[in-house]
């Protein structure tokens, strides 16, 4: 692996629920190693089902460049969850889908039943198929963290590099990290 590989991390803004608008921005961080090259963004709905193919949209901007696909879990702007498989096969990039803690199906599928009672499944669906949430260790300047992520189209052992390579002073990857910082501006 390149010492300093280009990755996109993406991230959603800051949205509230009780607002007047039902939409969010979806941020995205171009990095050739941890340096910030570009930053892009593209809009979704809130709980909406568009974040498939917004996600789509900002990696094909930058698709000469872009070798991985790093994003703060599977989930936008609240349930608007992508279809991670989707995104694999539309972009031909791997993709990291990074979560700071496990999963507690139960409470999620819970949550989407009393969110969505009528059509809960589809969301339920795109989370299994992200596939299984892996567990690693990532040493960064603030010492050992555990990191789970999602992954599609690169191994285990390629996503561990990776990160060993672009997580520096916090266990997010610096692209999400980025993301997740400007995103909190909105």
């Amino acid at each position: 692996m390149k010492k300093f590989p280009i990755s996109m991390g993406v991230d959603d803004a800051r949205f509230n629920f009780k607002a007047e608008s039902k939409s969010t921005q979806l941020i995205g961080v171009v990095c050739q190693g941890v340096r910030m090259v570009k930053v892009v963004r593209n809009e979704i709905d809130i709980d909406g089902n568009d974040s498939t193919e917004k996600l789509i949209e900002l990696v094909k901007q930058n698709e000469k460049h872009v070798q991985f696909l790093l994003t703060h879990t599977i989930t936008f702007g609240g349930f608007n969850i992508y279809d991670i498989q989707k995104v694999h096969e539309k972009t031909g990039k791997p993709i990291i889908a990074i979560t700071e803690s496990e999963i507690d199906f139960d409470s999620v599928k819970k949550a989407l039943i009393k969110k969505f009672p009528g059509d809960y499944n589809t969301k339920l669906n795109l989370i299994l198929k992200a596939g299984n949430l892996y567990e690693t260790c990532i040493e960064t300047a603030g010492g050992k963290s555990k990191i789970y992520f999602h992954c599609k189209g690169i191994e285990i052992e390629e996503v561990e590099s990776l990160l060993k390579n672009i997580c520096i002073d916090s266990k997010l990857p610096e692209p999400v990290r980025l993301a997740h910082l400007i995103g909190r501006i909105f």
